[in-house]
């Protein structure tokens, strides 16, 4: 757990853990809606060549819980996942939805339930089958 929500070192690097959440993401039921890679675009001092992938994510199955349906529900339960190469190994980060979701919109049972899914993604990524 970071400042923000949850993060994991992949020691395998950046490729390895590209895969890995793409895989622990759909075992969630998670579907991946974006990608964008950033990593030439963080500037000089992050290294021409780094790697940094933004995915953008949602969960059908936990959205369509919420008792009064709202199309702007993904503004207040994020769900990017990074992706970042440190060296020779990858960071995978998730902001916990308990960190950023407007309580007074969403209940906290499925803040709960979107953290707990993040949580287990993570889990996923480091120990991998």
């Amino acid at each position: 757990m970071t400042d923000y929500g949850y993060s994991v070192e992949v020691e395998e690097g950046y490729d390895e853990a590209v895969i890995r959440t793409r895989m622990a993401l759909r075992s969630e039921g998670f579907s991946i809606l974006t990608e964008m890679n950033v990593g030439g675009l963080l500037g000089p001092e992050s290294g021409p060549e780094r790697q940094y992938l933004i995915m953008g994510v949602y969960n059908s199955a936990i959205a369509h819980r919420q008792l009064e349906p709202d199309l702007q529900m993904a503004v207040h339960l994020p769900c990017n996942f990074v992706v970042r190469e440190t060296g020779d190994s990858a960071l995978v980060a998730a902001l916990d939805p308990r960190d950023a979701a407007d309580e007074s919109q969403i209940s906290e049972a499925l803040i709960a339930e979107a953290s707990d899914a993040l949580g287990r993604v993570l889990q996923k990524v480091v120990s991998p089958l």
